[in-house]
């Protein structure tokens, strides 16, 4: 299975990982943070996961990509970066080449299969071959005026004219795709009078605060710590996924605090609603921190 093709890859390379459940199926940490969502047809990532896969990756600073194999009309190809929602996806051989830093150069849009240029890259090797730009331009048939300005700024190029290039000039003159999201985060807004309530509390004793949807916690807080919160007024709801938040903990290395009405069964720091507003910044990183 595609998921066991994942934890592969990621155990190969010295990751440790947990599993999760909603915008993202795995969370792992080896120096950085990645989330990876796994489906074997990308296009049924919804949209609101990939906006939360987007926020998480702003908030938290993690790497954060759809894992899968194909979409409704095509199969992946190995060394490419799709995107669905803005969101970089890709095989899990590219996965592995990635971790392995071997980034891929091409990247596919609804166009077709594109590479970046590196214009220092390309004005040296052409130099280097004792080529004018309107020889080169003649010899991989486009125009002077493509390879002026692919040698003024980085520009992306078809792939095949790329693969042209490289041919005529016997180097390579690819930039190797970082896998960003390539839309920007945008706000999320609270689900419940709960959490609007405990993100006022934070924001009172000085935290900021963003909020997460279709994760193990909903409350991202910030001050001189950062500290995850699932602010669920429903303790039951919090014990049926105490070992997600628990293993996540572990793996990100960051704090999990639970606010709660109740009192649910998990072995990670709670604070009732009571307690929150008796509490200063300094006690809730005291009670993170435990």
């Amino acid at each position: 299975m595609l998921f066991q093709q994942v934890a592969r890859v990621l155990d190969r390379h010295g990751f440790n990982w947990c599993e999760c459940s909603g915008c993202f199926d795995i969370a792992a940490r080896k120096r950085d943070m990645l989330m990876l969502k796994v489906l074997d047809n990308v296009d049924s990532l919804q949209e609101s996961q990939a906006k939360n896969l987007i926020a998480l990756s702003d908030k938290l600073d993690a790497n954060v990509s759809l894992i899968g194999t194909h979409t409704r009309y095509e199969h992946l190809r190995d060394n490419v970066i799709y995107e669905r929602f803005d969101v970089p996806t890709f095989t899990p051989n590219t996965l592995d080449a990635i971790l392995d830093d071997r980034n891929p150069t091409v990247y596919r849009n609804r166009g077709g299969y594109f590479v970046e240029i590196d214009p220092r890259a390309l004005r040296k090797a052409r130099n280097k071959a004792g080529l004018t730009q309107q020889e080169l331009a003649d010899a991989v048939g486009v125009t002077k005026k493509s390879i002026y300005e692919h040698e003024a700024r980085a520009m992306p190029a078809q792939q095949a004219i790329v693969g042209r290039i490289e041919k005529t000039l016997k180097e390579s003159v690819s930039i190797p795709f970082e896998a960003e999201p390539f839309g920007i985060s945008a706000d999320i807004e609270p689900e419940s009078e709960f959490e609007r309530f405990v993100s006022h509390r934070m924001r009172q004793i000085g935290f900021s605060t963003s909020f997460v949807g279709q994760s193990p916690f909903n409350l991202i807080v910030r001050e001189k710590v950062m500290v995850l919160s699932d602010a669920e007024p429903n303790p039951h709801r919090i014990e049926r996924k105490a070992e997600q938040l628990e293993s996540f903990a572990d793996v990100s290395n960051q704090p999990v605090v639970i606010i709660s009405n109740g009192e649910p069964k998990t072995n990670l720091p709670t604070i009732s609603a009571e307690q929150l507003n008796s509490l200063s910044a300094r006690g809730l990183r005291k009670i993170a921190r435990k």
